[in-house]
């Protein structure tokens, strides 16, 4: 007859469930957790003095070179197609998200270029047709339209160059400070306009241009999105925030001797630019 008391029992049992519990601890990461994930190398190509703008619904990277011109890289890094303006300008922004048509502002010409998926011309908007004031930030809505951030009257509009008029209009007093704000960059996403203020933070419209909310997340100037998550650079590393539960997590990024200037998240590849090079890494899926 066994007179092993449940005391002795649940002693002798105590060490290995303390072991299980903390290898169970050891194994799986905790939320938010810096994440180091196995980097594989698509390709790499020289990109000393261009500036990495955009990618579209393809993984084909937009770069912009030392002499303003939009170039197209496809997956393997060889270029498709180069468009340069007859008029040079300095390019401010690009977005290349929509599935018919590319837009590239010009900031100090106040003009907005629409190409095609070959960077031909499509049209060209010279924005102060619509306002006397100088036009900050640009970028093309879902619905063919074009965001504006006025800075000199304070406006975020929205214009339809079919028929050349405001068709909407926000006054921003009451959202930010006129003496410290810094807008950088504008996006729609998933049916909402996304304001970057380096100042501040993030500033959240609807579809129609009626504020939200604000994102705290100060010192941006540009952000990206894939799936319900926003992301962006800082100290290196790549973070994101969910967008509607606002969790957050951060990946380690490969080490190079120069920091990272800008990252770019496509279908099938992750794209990191350097002040002398552009890297192309296949994206790793689950981790991203």
């Amino acid at each position: 007859m066994d007179r092993t008391s449940p005391s002795r029992i649940l002693k002798s049992s105590l060490p290995k469930f303390c072991l299980c519990i903390l290898a169970w601890f050891f194994l799986v990461p905790l939320s938010g957790q810096a994440q180091t994930p196995t980097w594989i190398l698509a390709y790499q190509l020289p990109a000393k003095g261009n500036a990495l703008l955009s990618i579209d619904r393809f993984d084909r990277a937009y770069l912009a070179d030392t002499r303003q011109n939009i170039i197209q890289l496809d997956t393997v890094g060889k270029v498709l197609n180069t468009f340069s303006q007859p008029t040079q300008g300095r390019v401010a922004m690009v977005e290349a998200w929509s599935p018919a048509k590319i837009s590239v502002f010009y900031d100090d010409r106040q003009r907005v270029q629409l190409l095609d998926r070959f960077l031909t011309p499509l049209g060209l908007a010279d924005l102060r047709e619509y306002t006397d004031g100088t036009i900050r930030a640009a970028t093309l809505a879902a619905d063919d339209r074009l965001w504006l951030f006025d800075e000199t009257t304070f406006r975020l509009l929205k214009v339809d160059t079919r028929v050349n008029r405001v068709v909407f209009e926000n006054p921003l007093e009451l959202l930010l400070d006129r003496r410290q704000h810094d807008i950088t960059f504008m996006r729609e996403y998933q049916g909402k306009l996304y304001m970057v203020d380096r100042s501040s933070g993030i500033y959240v419209f609807d579809n129609m241009g009626n504020y939200q909310k604000k994102l705290p997340l100060p010192s941006l100037s540009y952000v990206g999105f894939v799936g319900d998550e926003l992301y962006y650079l800082s100290d290196n590393q790549l973070h994101f925030q969910h967008l509607y539960t606002f969790q957050t997590r951060t990946v380690t990024l490969p080490e190079q001797s120069l920091p990272y200037r800008q990252v770019l998240i496509g279908d099938k590849f992750v794209y990191l630019l350097t002040n002398d090079t552009l890297f192309a890494y296949r994206r790793k899926q689950g981790l991203f």
